[in-house]
């Protein structure tokens, strides 16, 4: 495989391109893992203090009285962006919208209890218990496998 940089001032955007003799296996996965490419840290703010938060850190993210707040095993940061903005910048294979105001780190789940008719609680490695809504069960038993 060849790497090639190419720098002109004029470009407003990146833009990455293949080329290819076919589309095999390696070409298909080295363009989904050059899509999903995403910056790893996300901001928060914890008073008047503006603070890089990295992925690994975030235990779950959540929406409540019209405010975005983003949830690490030491501390809790407000967001300025949306829930929708957060799910789009999280890693997919990482995190997993439960319900319309939360979203959780699949790395930083304790337990899945399933014995709750109609829903499954979910608690983290935090102590936070949440809840998986009727919306978004298939997903998450999709997820598990059941």
């Amino acid at each position: 495989m060849k790497v090639e940089v190419k720098i002109d001032k004029n470009i407003t955007e990146t833009t990455i391109i293949i080329l290819a003799k076919e589309l095999d296996d390696e070409v298909y996965e080295l363009q989904q893992n050059i899509a999903n490419i995403k910056p790893n840290a996300i901001i928060g703010f914890s008073g008047y203090r503006l603070e890089f938060i990295n992925q690994d850190d975030i235990v779950r993210v959540y929406a409540s009285l019209g405010n975005v707040y983003i949830v690490t095993s030491e501390k809790e940061y407000r967001a300025k962006s949306t829930l929708g903005e957060l799910e789009e910048l999280l890693n997919k294979h990482n995190f997993l919208r439960i319900s319309r105001s939360d979203i959780i780190n699949l790395n930083n789940v304790k337990s899945f209890d399933l014995s709750f008719v109609g829903t499954i609680s979910v608690e983290l490695i935090n102590g936070d218990t949440v809840y998986v809504s009727r919306r978004k069960l298939k997903d998450v038993k999709n997820y598990l496998g059941i």
